[in-house]
């Protein structure tokens, strides 16, 4: 309340020290204190622009003051400077008003700078805008399905964010960020999920290599003799393509197909090998037996039987000599016994014989000679009579040849073998690898054989003692190695009566479809891992674990077709909502789908894969659809705001405009307000109503003067008695009880009150009365809203008009009343 006093006991005092109220700004503004009436009147109007000046020198003046002086300061130079201090936009907006049409220079200067502010205020809501915009793009991108471009997607809202970032609040940084990650994880998903398809595609080809190297590797061996000197790379091809089956069959799907293709090739390699083993390790036995010319048949067949050489496979050389030495003991005839023909029959294969015998000598071949002379020998012996003595010079001729020729390469060889047996003798006294030892005695074993042998009994023995004495330390080893075989063919029972035991006690109606899935890899896995295993001690457990893993894939088998056709539901289902309509409902669907998918339990990989794909297309489809709806909607809207510029660049130019045109502010009204119902945006559409408004509120302050004209009509009309009753409004009767006034001044003095007008020195003590009086009334005074303060004037007018005799009226008073509601319009 004191602070109201003395507010008001100022303004009394700064008008007390105007000479005349009524008089234009520009003549109580005058920059030159030399255009007075008087010298009297120069003074007290120099001394308020000093203290004006000493007002605006303050640093700390308030707004309120600057205010004040922007519109009420006695020089131009100091209304200027006072509205240049001016930061708040309601204090500028109301220095704005004041000085329109009054006061060029501080009008252009409050309106550049609110057009200024407003320029800023809708960069900021620009930003807010875009800010918004990107919170609901990146969750938009964190949770939808649609995965193409997904990372440059990603990286075009980084890019936003990264110059957005700075005017984010705390909680949009949270919010875009949380999704940013989500996008980010999702892409580290996405790649791993292409390296994993990746993976499993070179697993498929790595297994399609070895199976394929597998079978060409056995059928090679089914055509082409094979010797104990290939046992070491047969040994590498094995650990080789078993240590790349394991990794190819790591973490992926294998079919039974294939796994089983596999198991049957390996399984037959490892016969090979294991006779080539075993023939590696009787290679004494039949080079000796194969040095005889007519060799023991029990023994032959005694030594053919502990090979147990694989019918699949191609026999070495020395195995199909013996098989034939053995063949021919037991089936040669006894010359007695023989018939013509049988004679006639062995007497062709004699002379064919020796013409290879021939041949083989002819080329140095002292090999193939040895044994087409053994052949040839065989057949001799078979004749009888005067056939057996036909070829008889021919057959010793060749055997010399043969010696010869053996004696000749022996001469050439001896050395190479004397070196070899050194070799051994060496590898003998080497600490290696047993591994490593062993392949290197079979190479040195290949290239003693490779030689021909040697007719030197010594040498030969001397070769032999150290291979034996050179494989002594591996015997250890490999006989681990057979242990070893031993426990993995224990951990393969136990993994067959877990299994055995898992597959009784399940309740395949009530079960852990998951569990079971890793149940049949785990079991797969460790299976693969108890190897070597022997291979006539496995068989039976083999068959056991084919057996079991048959009945607990065949269940998963089920499980999983059910799975698939649940998957293959929702693709349907994904596949009808692409032309689903309305739009939102097919995408809240999509989405639950996408939730059902994920709860959907196990299935086969490649069918898996093969509805995934489908699936994603049909919700990439449909939010293909909400992207395409969007773009519309930006299109339309871009549209829309460009036609609303050029509405709104028209009004504004309207606005300022000194002049009125009631047509076309009431056009302009009609198209702001028809645009703003069109898809505009946010902050267009703030503009279009804003704008709109203003028209609307310039059209009623014109209605209002145009009133107050009007009631300054009548109140002279009624001043000289000339005023109809029946030409005023019909409520002014009611409206007037609420002006309780008789005294003509006092009416005016108050209308001077409601409007900021000063009033006569004489009526100074009754406009203190009068404004302490409407305080304690509980008035509300110095209100310039039409509404409020234009009822009041109205009232007081015809109060003036209706009530108040017409001979206490004059002339005086009239034009005071008139000159408030001036000031009421010029305010407004």
């Amino acid at each position: 309340m004191a602070a109201f006093f003395q507010n008001l006991f100022k303004k009394r005092s700064t008008t007390a020290t105007r000479p005349d109220s009524s008089k234009k700004a520009s003549d109580h503004r005058s920059d030159s204190p030399g255009e007075g009436n008087s010298p009297a009147s120069k003074g007290p109007e120099q001394s308020d622009i000093d203290s004006q000046r000493q007002t605006l020198a303050d640093a700390d003046a308030s707004q309120d003051t600057l205010a004040r002086l922007a519109t009420e300061g006695l020089a131009a130079d100091i209304r200027l400077a006072a509205a240049r201090r001016l930061t708040d936009e309601a204090h500028l907006q109301q220095v704005q008003k004041a000085a329109r049409g009054r006061d060029k220079g501080v009008y252009q200067h409050t309106r550049q700078v609110l057009q200024d502010i407003r320029r800023q205020q809708e960069a900021e809501q620009a930003t807010r805008d875009a800010l918004e915009q990107l919170a609901r793009d990146t969750d938009d991108l964190a949770k939808t399905g649609d995965t193409s471009l997904y990372e440059a997607r990603t990286r075009q809202l980084e890019k936003q964010w990264q110059s957005l970032e700075p005017s984010a609040s705390n909680e949009q940084k949270t919010r875009i960020l949380s999704a940013l990650h989500t996008c980010r994880e999702r892409i580290r998903e996405l790649e791993e999920e292409r390296q994993q398809e990746q993976r499993h595609q070179d697993q498929k080809v790595q297994r399609e290599e070895t199976l394929t190297l597998l079978k060409e590797t056995l059928d090679s061996l089914a055509t082409e003799a094979t010797d104990a000197g290939a046992l070491p790379s047969l040994d590498a091809l094995q650990r080789t393509q078993e240590n790349r089956w394991l990794e190819a069959t790591r973490d992926t799907d294998v079919t039974r197909q294939e796994q089983k293709q596999y198991e049957n090739l390996m399984l037959t390699l490892r016969n090979v090998i294991n006779a080539v083993r075993r023939l590696a390790h009787h290679q004494a036995d039949v080079d000796a037996l194969v040095a005889q010319e007519a060799p023991p048949a029990d023994q032959v067949d005694a030594l053919l039987s502990q090979l147990e050489w694989p019918r699949q496979l191609a026999r070495p050389e020395a195995l199909q000599t013996l098989a034939k030495k053995a063949h021919v003991q037991v089936s040669q005839p006894t010359p007695d016994s023989a018939d013509s023909e049988a004679q006639e029959k062995a007497l062709h294969n004699l002379e064919a014989a020796l013409e290879q015998l021939e041949t083989s000598l002819a080329a140095n071949q002292l090999k193939e000679s040895r044994q087409h002379l053994k052949q040839a020998q065989g057949l001799q012996r078979r004749l009888t009579g005067k056939l057996a003595n036909r070829h008889r010079a021919r057959l010793q001729r060749l055997n010399g040849q043969v010696r010869e020729l053996g004696d000749w390469q022996g001469f050439a060889t001896e050395p190479k073998q004397v070196a070899l047996c050194e070799q051994m003798e060496y590898l003998a006294e080497q600490p290696m690898d047993p591994e490593a030892k062993a392949a290197r005695i079979q190479d040195l074993q290949q290239e003693w054989r490779d030689l021909g042998g040697s007719s030197n009994r010594d040498l030969w023995q001397r070769f032999r003692t150290a291979s034996e004495a050179a494989f002594e330390p591996c015997k250890a080893y490999f006989e681990a190695r057979s242990d070893l075989k031993k426990v993995h063919l224990q951990t393969r029972h136990s993994i067959c009566e877990e299994l055995a035991g898992y597959l009784e006690a399940t309740d395949w109606d009530q079960v852990d479809w998951q569990a079971a899935e890793q149940i049949e890899k785990t079991a797969r896995k460790e299976w693969r891992e108890a190897w070597p295993v022997e291979f006539r001690d496995n068989r039976p457990v083999q068959k056991q674990f084919d057996r079991l893993m048959n009945d607990l894939t065949s269940h998963l088998d089920e499980e999983r077709r059910r799975n698939e056709e649940r998957k293959q539901a929702i693709v349907d289902r994904a596949l009808e909502l692409t032309e689903h309509t309305p739009l939102s409902e097919a995408m809240d669907e999509a989405k639950a789908l996408q939730k059902q998918w994920q709860d959907v339990g196990i299935t086969r990989h490649r069918e898996d894969r093969k509805l995934w794909k489908a699936f994603r297309a049909a919700c990439d489809e449909i939010f293909a659809r909400r992207d395409e709806q969007r773009q519309r909607r930006h299109q339309e809207t871009s549209e829309s705001d460009q036609a609303a510029e050029a509405i709104l660049s028209t009004a504004r130019t309207l606005l300022e405009d000194q002049g009125f045109d009631e047509a076309r502010t009431a056009e302009l009204i009609n198209q702001l307000e028809a645009s703003a119902r069109t898809p505009v945006s946010a902050t267009t559409g703030k503009d279009l109503r804003q704008v709109a408004g203003q028209l609307k509120d310039r059209r009623r302050l014109h209605q209002y003067q145009a009133n107050i004209r009007q009631w300054q009509h009548w109140i002279e009309q009624r001043v000289q008695g000339s005023l109809p009753p029946e030409d005023l409004p019909e409520h002014w009767p009611e409206l007037q009880s609420i002006v309780a006034v008789s005294d003509p001044r006092e009416l005016v003095v108050l209308s001077e009150i409601l409007n900021g007008c000063p009033s006569p020195d004489d009526d100074q003590s009754l406009r203190m009365e009068l404004q302490v009086r409407r305080l304690k009334e509980g008035f509300e005074g110095g209100q310039s809203q039409p509404d409020a303060s234009g009822n009041t004037q109205e009232a007081i007018v015809a109060r003036w008009c209706l009530t108040l005799p017409r001979e206490s009226l004059t002339t005086e008073l009239a034009s005071r009343l008139g000159k408030a509601l001036e000031a009421e319009t010029t305010a407004g």
